[in-house]
Parts: structure tokens; C-alpha cells; sequence
């Protein structure tokens, strides 16, 4: 009886396998293998995806569109294809992006201008792929993109980047604060000679009030263009010598001439002689209220062409609100051929990519400069594109402003402009700090004199151009 029992538990166990056996496998966790079947001939696991890292900044709506447009949109096209979105404070973009390199981690699809020295430092250092061999491989239309544009990540016939945005530098205004003075707009044309910096000192005066009471003060003029060298060019006095912007080295500047002096005597000026402009505690209060032009206590501000979406929310729907309107730079000296800063930002491929991982890179940069991704990028952000066809649409965005006014305005800042230079000087960043260290002396002191601290930075850039080409094992022609 117990042998019995005994054969009858080994012919259960021995049936069992044999059910089991001809069951089939579950498919494994994860996706791992594609085409498996679910037990009982269910639906197939999802495939495994390959994956890129996309770096980006952390403005708000750039994040939004990043990552409610783009990356949902990108994995309906591509679903075997995963966008690890990596988001960085941009000051701390610089650092994380060339550890990650030096590391050998992985890092895909980036912009060379957000964080560190910018895209002449990038190329020079090796960092960056050629996208040429992939452009006419593919026979991509780039005649899509303004020629200019595209022109300033193209060099020695090859592509670098793919630029998403680009714009001027501009005098932004509050359009309210002028009605209620009765002081007409300035002009929008940037070959009038009648709008020059004197002219625009004037207006600062009449709308500037109570600069003496902190918490009522309104201010005419906030100057703040950047680089701080570019100053110079309204007063006709480039410090950057000619071909140092192909070369990404120079072994001088000058800031020394009359017009340079003038030029950056003529900002400190707007501070301590005219008291048109906020000193560097009243701009820290004012920036407090959000934002220097925002807080609705200053007329005019002259900066880089990121007003353009940063003062997209100000509108005079909202509470603190009111309509801005955008004019030139102005004529520091009659004729300055080149006033505007111009600053175009690319998408870039990590060097040293091969096979599949570089198409899969290639595949979203030339998802993300598509029509309907440039648009997408445009209407969520206010940010002006680089593809002709789209400005059209983009200048219809302002409510305040005529779409006329807009492009004369727009395109004006490119014809009487040069691309900035911490995207095109190598190390950019340590000759800024050069100059910016000493040049604070004559911003935060009402006595100082441009004509005797000018010599010194002048002299503290020189040692420093000298020093990085020799570090970089640069020899000039």
C-alpha cells in the first residue's frame, strides 16, 4: 500500500511537469524581450527602449513645453526611443555637462550657449559633432532657417548646431508710463539718427521721480546690455580686434579709445550725475517687485533680446500690468555701424557618438527643428525662431505693439548687429569675470572715472587673452 501511494505521488509530479512543459514561458519583467507572449497568448510586452539624455535649463516655460509638448509628442513618433530630460540650473550647466563628458556618461542633445563659455570653447575643445555628414546624408532642407543664423554655427564648411533661437538686444519701454506723460514712442527704425543715447536721456529725465524716497522712486533708464564689452559699440568703439570672432582668440582689446571711455562714462553717469538710473541696491529692491522692468518703476531698459519672453507675462490683463513696447539701441555717436548684441542659441550632439546612439540623437534634433516643433517652441515661450517662415507668425504675438512695428524692430537689431561674444571667444567666461571685477569699481562708485579704470581692465584682459592661448596651445598668424 505505501509503494502504491508512492508511485501514484511520483505520476501526479511527473503529469504536472508535463502540463507546465507545455505551457508557454511568461514573458519576462520589464519588456525585456520583444515579441514575447504573455501567458495564454496575451498582448506582446512592450519592446526595450534605447535612451538619450537631453540637458536643458530650468526656465519655467521652456520646462513646461519640454516636457508637456515635446517629450509626450517625441515618444508617440519614436516610442523605442526614451528622453532621459535632465534639467540644470544654467549657471551649474557649464560643470555638470563636461563631468558628465569627462566621465564618459551618457549626454546626447544639449545647447552650447546655456552655461559656460559657449559654443567657440565647445568646438574648440572637441566637444561637438558635425552634423554635415548627417544633414546631407539625410538631405535635410536647411534653407528653411534664416541663412544668417544658420551661417553662425557653421565653420570651416562644416554644421555644429542646429539653432532654435536667436534675437538682438533692444531698449524695452513701458508704453503706460510714456502715454501718461505724454512723451511719444521712440522710433522703431534703427537707422534714425535722431534716436540717440542723449535723446534717450532726455525722455529718462522727464519720466524719473522720487528717487530719493526708495520706495516711490521711478526710474527713466535701466542700462543693461550685455556682454558688458558690447557696451562700447553704441559709442562706435568695438574693444574686440577684427577676425577674433572667426578665431575664438585675440591677443588685445582696446578700451582705451575716446569713444570706449565715453561710452562706459556715459552709463556710469545715468547712476550718479543724472540720476536717471537705479544704483545697485535700488536694482536689488526693484528685481524683489520681480524684476527690474517688470515691477512697473522703470521707463526704459536697454538688455539682450530675452525680454522678449521674459515680459511676455507682464500684459495689462494682469494685476501690476501694462503694455511694453520695444525700440533700437541708441546711437551712443552718429553712425556706429554695429549696436546690437545678437545672441542665437543651437542644438548640439555630443562628439565621439557612434552607430545607433548617434541616431537616435540625430533622430530627435531633427524632430525638435521641425515645423511643428519650432512652432510649438514659439507659441509656448514668446521665443523669436530661426526659421523664416515662423517669424511672420511670431510677430503677431504681441498685443501691445503693431506685427509692422515688431519686424522693423526685430530685423533691424540683425542688420546692425553681431553675434555675442561668449559664443564666439574661447573661455569667455574668465575673461567676463576679468573685466567684471574690475569694472565694478566704476558702477558701484560715484566718483570713479572711467578714463582711470578702463587702463586697468584693459591691461588684466591682455595678460589673460596671452594667457589662455598659451594654455590652449593657440598660435596667432
Amino acid at each position: 500500500m505505501v509503494r502504491q501511494n508512492r508511485f501514484l505521488i511520483v505520476a501526479v509530479l511527473l503529469a504536472a511537469l508535463l502540463v507546465l512543459a507545455a505551457c508557454p514561458a511568461p514573458a519576462p519583467s520589464g519588456g525585456e524581450a520583444a515579441g514575447s507572449q504573455a501567458a495564454g497568448g496575451g498582448e506582446a510586452a512592450a519592446p526595450a527602449q534605447r535612451e538619450i539624455v537631453w540637458m536643458t535649463r530650468t526656465t519655467p516655460t521652456e520646462v513646461n513645453w519640454e516636457q508637456n509638448v515635446v517629450i509626450p509628442a517625441f515618444a508617440e513618433a519614436h516610442p523605442e526611443i526614451k528622453i532621459n530630460h535632465l534639467i540644470v540650473e544654467q549657471d551649474n550647466i557649464a560643470v555638470k555637462r563636461e563631468a558628465m563628458i569627462a566621465a564618459g556618461e551618457p549626454l546626447h542633445v544639449w545647447s552650447t550657449n546655456w552655461g559656460g563659455d559657449g559654443f567657440a570653447s565647445d568646438r574648440f575643445r572637441g566637444l561637438l559633432t558635425d552634423l554635415t555628414p548627417l544633414i546631407e546624408r539625410d538631405g535635410v532642407d536647411m534653407s528653411v532657417f534664416i541663412p544668417e543664423v544658420l551661417a553662425i554655427y557653421n565653420n570651416e564648411g562644416k554644421q555644429w548646431g542646429i539653432p532654435f533661437l536667436t534675437t538682438g538686444s533692444y531698449l524695452f519701454y513701458n508704453m503706460d508710463m510714456f502715454d501718461a506723460a505724454g512723451i511719444a514712442y521712440p522710433p522703431t527704425d534703427w537707422d534714425d539718427e535722431s534716436w540717440t543715447w542723449d535723446a534717450a536721456l532726455e525722455i529718462a529725465k522727464q519720466l524719473t521721480s522720487n528717487v530719493e524716497n526708495p520706495t516711490e522712486a521711478v526710474y527713466g533708464w535701466d542700462e543693461g546690455i550685455w556682454p558688458r564689452e558690447a557696451l562700447a559699440w553704441l559709442f562706435d568703439a568695438n574693444p574686440w580686434p577684427e577676425g577674433s570672432f572667426d578665431t575664438g582668440f585675440a591677443q588685445s582689446v582696446d578700451f582705451t579709445s575716446d569713444n570706449a571711455i565715453n561710452a562706459y562714462q556715459s552709463r556710469h553717469d545715468l547712476t550718479y550725475l543724472h540720476k536717471v538710473a537705479p544704483d545697485a541696491a535700488a536694482s536689488e529692491g526693484l528685481s524683489a517687485l520681480g524684476g527690474i522692468f517688470e515691477s512697473g518703476r522703470v521707463a526704459m531698459r536697454t538688455t539682450g533680446g530675452w525680454g522678449w519672453w521674459v515680459y511676455s507675462s507682464v500684459t495689462p490683463d494682469v494685476e501690476g500690468g501694462f503694455c511694453w513696447g520695444v525700440a533700437p539701441l541708441p546711437y551712443g555717436v552718429a553712425g556706429a555701424p554695429k549696436r546690437s548684441v545678437i545672441f542665437t542659441d543651437p542644438w548640439v550632439i555630443t562628439r565621439g557618438l557612434e552607430g545607433q546612439e548617434l541616431e537616435d540623437a540625430w533622430t530627435f534634433i531633427k524632430f525638435l527643428m521641425s515645423e511643428d516643433q519650432a512652432r510649438s517652441y514659439m507659441q509656448a515661450t514668446n521665443t523669436p525662431p530661426t526659421q523664416g517662415k515662423l517669424l511672420e507668425e511670431w510677430y503677431q504675438q504681441f498685443g501691445c505693439m503693431s506685427p509692422e512695428a515688431v519686424k522693423e524692430v526685430y530685423q533691424g537689431s540683425f542688420k546692425h548687429g553681431l553675434e555675442s561674444s561668449n559664443h564666439l571667444i574661447v573661455r569667455f567666461d574668465e575673461l567676463n569675470g576679468t573685466w567684471d571685477n574690475i569694472l565694478a569699481e566704476l558702477w558701484n562708485d560715484p566718483a570713479a572715472r572711467a578714463a582711470d579704470i578702463l587702463p586697468r581692465v584693459e591691461e588684466a584682459v591682455n595678460a589673460t587673452l596671452l594667457r589662455i592661448a598659451e594654455e590652449e596651445k593657440w598660435e596667432f598668424q
